[in-house]
């Protein structure tokens, strides 16, 4: 391995094993092990304990971001050339989902280990957290300017999406059941759509309309 490709092995094996052990309980000791390294190899790219933690935080959130502005780019681009905007919401959904469902050990990390670890922990997650609520509020905005969303305070709904989605991602994406998150993307719109349309939507036509056009993959069918 050359000096990145160690230093992302290191990254990997710390990932896996703060997931299973928690923070507290691993040591420089269980990394060096399972990496195949000497500790004199770790400290060549990694001060301590603390501050592989905290690269891997900051890696889950870098992560999240693309997400979130890919989210931000499709719906808008829905917006500006008339395409089908519930779809590209509903799409944005499953994004989401699929982002924490292939990063299992930094999903688990973040929201199983650094909320209310530590204290410097939980200040650079909120801290991380404060750009995706904004990113979630840009995108709600849109909508409201669109008329896809009821006179409603948007602060407060971004503030109940995110929390139902953490939950989502604790309770459904971190079990060892595989999960069919086209299904789950389906309920989870549907359930923001009769949660948010304006009054008087078709609700039944606004569902299908989201389920329109959306590329289902072989876990689809599941």
């Amino acid at each position: 391995m050359n000096g990145w490709e160690r230093r992302e092995h290191i990254l990997q094996v710390a990932a896996e094993i703060f997931a299973r052990k928690g923070y507290r309980t691993t040591s420089i000791t269980d990394i060096v092990e399972v990496a195949g390294i000497g500790r004199g190899t770790f400290y060549l790219y990694f001060e301590s304990k603390r501050e592989i933690f905290l690269e891997l935080i900051e890696s889950y959130f870098e992560g999240f971001a693309q997400v979130l502005e890919e989210n931000q780019r499709r719906l808008e681009e829905a917006f500006l050339e008339g395409g089908n905007a519930l779809a590209a919401w509903r799409e944005n959904i499953y994004r989401v989902f699929l982002y924490h469902r292939d990063n299992p050990h930094l999903t688990s990390i973040v929201y199983g280990e650094a909320m209310g670890r530590d204290e410097d922990f939980s200040l650079r997650v909120d801290e991380l957290s404060r750009l995706a609520r904004k990113k979630l509020l840009e995108g709600f905005r849109l909508m409201e300017r669109h008329r896809m969303l009821r006179d409603c305070d948007l602060e407060t709904v971004t503030s109940m999406v995110m929390g139902s989605t953490i939950n989502v991602i604790r309770d459904r994406l971190l079990g060892r059941k595989r999960v069919n998150l086209e299904r789950l993307s389906d309920e989870f719109m549907e359930y923001h759509i009769r949660a948010l349309a304006p009054r008087g939507t078709d609700i039944q036509r606004s569902v299908r309309s989201a389920m329109k056009g959306v590329k289902r993959g072989a876990e689809g069918a599941g």
